[in-house]
């Protein structure tokens, strides 16, 4: 991939932020599990309008959130047995989009046909596959820890009002964490950033800390005290373009007689494009304790919120910000040396897009 520069002044590698910078072939998270159910739901991914359900047996479904005929959104429809049904004129359609019955006249309208989109359940997740069906040629990642009882798993949902990339690119790059988030995070050490790397498709990065106290974010659900100087590795991943995760790998060099001394909380930050400027943001902080307490879930889940609630709100200024410069993306944009995980990204993006026939410069 070239660094090649786009303008006089802008990134050297684009990253799309005002554009539709979308790839299509590729699993992306529509919804929790639980959310989607046989009472239909609308949700706006990747500029689409989709309605996704369960048909009576329990299988999920996404097709796309118009009827055909007047254009009614079937996401006001129900589900009858294996079909979802239009709430203005009745017609019923199949999980396939082909319609199967228009009540008000006898002849099938055989041009009743609307997009439909493959789904598959993991984790905790329904993925959705938004480009050509015949270009499937993966799963959706592994998050098969979710469901693991010898885990506890904590989420949560933001709906953030900035471009996707920029809170993929703000997850892959922890050194904002000393800065942004001093006051909650309070993980100060998170200066030098790590070297990049590739496993395979991955972007990793991996980092050794020495003995300070552990994030208050994560204490309550290791069971340690927030004034405990203990040893950290930091390991990250992403995946795909939709997921990332980060592993605090913590050892307590001293712990209380018959406690364990290691434990891991697994971050995962995953991101859906929604429309143009704003994301589906669904994030976890999985810890290999079975069974935390729901006091202590809460409590987990009040102070990463908080903290995330930072990131937010940062990011939607500086959406908004760019968005109204009449110079949008042609400006300056410096970048240092801790943005080797950026760089990355900004390289797959670039990568899937010219596969699909698209491209940001």
């Amino acid at each position: 991939m070239k660094d090649e520069t786009p303008n006089a002044n802008g990134q050297r590698i684009p990253n799309g932020m005002l554009e539709d910078n979308y790839p299509r072939n590729m699993w992306w998270v529509a919804a929790y599990r639980e959310e989607v159910t046989q009472k239909p739901i609308a949700r706006w991914l990747l500029d689409t309008p989709v309605v996704l359900y369960r048909t009576e047996e329990g299988t999920p479904a996404a097709l796309y959130d118009r009827c055909p005929h007047r254009w009614a959104p079937l996401s006001e429809g129900h589900v009858s047995g294996t079909q979802l049904v239009c709430p203005y004129h009745g017609m019923e359609f199949d999980r396939a989009g082909h319609c199967t019955k228009a009540p008000t006249q006898t002849m099938m309208p055989k041009t009743a046909q609307i997009p439909s989109f493959p789904v598959k359940e993991a984790g905790a997740f329904i993925w959705i596959w938004m480009g050509d069906p015949k270009a499937i040629d993966r799963d959706p990642p592994d998050v098969s820890y979710q469901s693991d009882p010898n885990w506890s798993f904590i989420t949560g949902y933001m709906e953030v009002a900035a471009n996707w990339v920029l809170i993929r690119e703000n997850v892959m790059d922890l050194t904002h964490i000393a800065f942004l988030h001093k006051n909650t995070f309070k993980q100060n050490d998170w200066i030098t950033a790590p070297e990049t790397y590739w496993e395979g498709d991955s972007i990793c990065y991996e980092q050794e800390f020495d003995l300070a106290p552990l994030s208050p974010l994560f204490c309550a659900g290791m069971g340690l005290p927030e004034d405990k100087p203990i040893k950290r590795v930091q390991k990250g991943w992403m995946p795909s373009l939709a997921i990332s995760f980060s592993d605090w790998k913590v050892h307590d060099p001293n712990p209380d007689p018959g406690k364990r001394s290691d434990f891991i909380m697994r971050g995962c930050h995953i991101v859906t494009p929604s429309n143009k400027g704003q994301t589906h943001y669904f994030w976890g902080a999985a810890f290999d304790v079975p069974e935390i307490s729901p006091q202590v879930a809460a409590k987990t889940k009040d102070s990463v919120v908080a903290a995330f609630n930072e990131d937010k709100a940062l990011l939607q200024k500086l959406q908004a910000n760019v968005s109204a410069d009449p110079r949008g993306l042609d400006y300056l944009e410096v970048t240092l040396g801790a943005d080797g995980a950026g760089v990355k990204v900004r390289q797959v993006l670039n990568k899937q897009l010219a596969q699909e026939g698209r491209s940001l410069t």
